[in-house]
């Protein structure tokens, strides 16, 4: 299927669809390449007490056309991502229409979703795209279509926002319930100044309790939120909250306090009204990638069933199976032994028994792969040579080692670093031929020495994992308000609130 074929493709069909089955991996490769994965993550679970800290994404220069342009893109992903979980998780490509060069054409894929929810989706997309690029020029003169576009947003991500609204509620209960109990006897102390804030938001009537009820509702209290929390945000309130919530960070620990859970779930709200603003900045330095877009996907994966046999259950019996060198395996199972104290074997059979083990391929993965096969047979241009796949999460630990072992040299969203055992490579149909299935077995292999490279330092240079922190890295660097504020060059009271109204502060995740 050449470029020209898929850029003038209804979004109503998927890309590269085919009645075909795919061609299976041996049995013999799937066991040798899931159970050093399985064997990793349960050596991280084990040993996760004495992890460090990982940093968070890199600030972005809006300034910068390469920054943006992936922020963009990764944004795109996140207002696609509806439901809580990894199955609606979403990556774009965005190429240039063969058609019509100066136009752009978005290609995406999801985790795990039906054609026809895919449709759903490009619908979306395209109404959203056509929306952006009927906005005013001028921010001034775009307060309907920020609106507008909110709206739109919101509706398709009710699943999600109603999920957490209903967070939002309750953890600001909880850290009311604190302040109040740790009220001092100061004149409006900073207890008092959170209470105030905190009751505010009690007081907006609950939203995401049904999503029986009508829509328009529960938006339009979601909207109201949203002032609010960026109020709060850009506050001496939010400052103080979001210092609270830093204190509470022990690293290789959950908190068991209140504060960054609730600044965690102000983020997650916050960020839909911030990916509004990500597609107008994109739209002042870029105008065509919203004129006439054309939009596609790709079916997602199926899941494969779980691969599991007895003799995967044992961590010295997967040690034994993974390298013929007699000093590593030594080292190696001496410390797996060691490690039974922390039950090892256990955390091995409870991975491999998890319901959600049915192994598929990562969004991100599905669209470098499908990129990799059309190289093959025509020119691929991407939207003004930016070679990048965006994604709505950062990628997980395989689909970084993926990015890096393939050879095409395309860009992908920093990685969170977290192991997923539910991870696959893609598929090989047989009008592939043979080429695609030995290419296929070159990345199981690249990806396996990666994986049991990273087991064996884990083991014999004692390194230690990186804490496993929520995967959408909502703690991310963020540009403040001020910085937004120079950026458009503006100084007066009213555009400052316009802004607030925006952006509360930029946040990439």
């Amino acid at each position: 299927m050449t470029m020209s074929t898929i850029n003038t493709i209804d979004a109503s069909r998927p890309i590269d669809h085919t009645t075909q089955e795919p061609i299976p991996l041996g049995s013999r490769v799937v066991h040798k390449f899931f159970e050093p994965i399985i064997l990793l993550v349960a050596l991280v679970d084990a040993v996760r007490n004495t992890a460090k800290p990982r940093p968070p994404e890199p600030e972005i220069d809006v300034q910068d056309p390469t920054q943006l342009f992936c922020a963009f893109v990764n944004k795109l992903g996140h207002v696609c991502d509806r439901e809580k979980g990894g199955e609606t998780v979403t990556s774009f490509v965005v190429l240039r229409n063969e058609a019509h060069p100066q136009r752009a054409h978005y290609v995406f894929a999801v985790n795990r979703q039906t054609d026809s929810q895919l449709q759903s989706t490009a619908t979306y997309v395209r109404t959203l795209l056509r929306k952006v690029g009927q906005a005013p020029e001028g921010r001034a003169n775009q307060h309907e279509a920020r609106h507008s576009l909110l709206y739109h947003v919101l509706l398709f991500n009710r699943p999600r926002v109603s999920f957490y609204l209903r967070e939002l509620r309750a953890q600001a209960a909880l850290c009311l319930e604190k302040c109040l109990s740790d009220v001092t006897h100061e004149i409006m102390s900073a207890d008092d100044m959170i209470a105030e804030q905190l009751e505010n938001i009690l007081d907006i009537p609950e939203a995401g309790s049904s999503l029986t009820l009508p829509a328009s509702s529960d938006i339009h209290k979601c909207e109201t939120t949203v002032q609010l929390l960026i109020r709060i945000d850009r506050s001496q309130v939010g400052a103080i909250i979001e210092s609270r919530a830093q204190e509470d960070r022990i690293a290789g620990y959950r908190s068991m306090e209140c504060w960054a859970d609730l600044l965690h779930t102000m983020r997650r709200i916050l960020a839909y009204q911030q990916s509004v603003q990500f597609f107008l900045l994109a739209k002042e330095r870029w105008p065509n990638l919203f004129q006439n877009a054309t939009v596609s996907f790709l079916s997602s994966s199926r899941p494969i069933p779980k691969p599991i046999r007895n003799k995967s259950l044992s961590a010295e019996g997967i040690v034994g199976r993974m390298t013929r060198k007699e000093k590593v395996m030594k080292i190696f199972k001496q410390f797996v032994q060691d490690l039974q104290a922390f039950d090892l074997d256990d955390r091995i059979k409870q991975e491999y028994g998890r319901r959600t083990f049915r192994p598929t391929v990562h969004a991100e993965v599905l669209l470098l792969d499908w990129i990799s096969k059309q190289s093959r047979t025509a020119l691929v241009s991407f939207f003004n040579d930016y070679r990048y796949i965006g994604s709505s999460k950062p990628t997980c630990k395989l689909c970084d080692y993926y990015f890096q072992e393939h050879r095409l040299n395309v860009g992908h969203r920093i990685s969170h670093g977290n192991l997923y055992s539910s991870w696959r490579v893609p598929d090989v149909f047989p009008y592939q031929g043979q080429m695609e299935i030995a290419n296929r077995q070159v990345m199981v292999d690249r990806l396996l020495e990666r994986v049991r490279k990273e087991a064996f330092d884990l083991v014999s240079k004692k390194a230690v994992p990186s804490a496993k922190v929520d995967d959408s890295l909502t703690a991310s660097a963020r540009m403040t308000l001020w910085e937004v504020r120079s950026l458009h060059g503006s100084n007066t009271d009213a555009d400052v609130d316009d802004i607030a109204s925006l952006l509360g502060q930029v946040d990439i995740s």
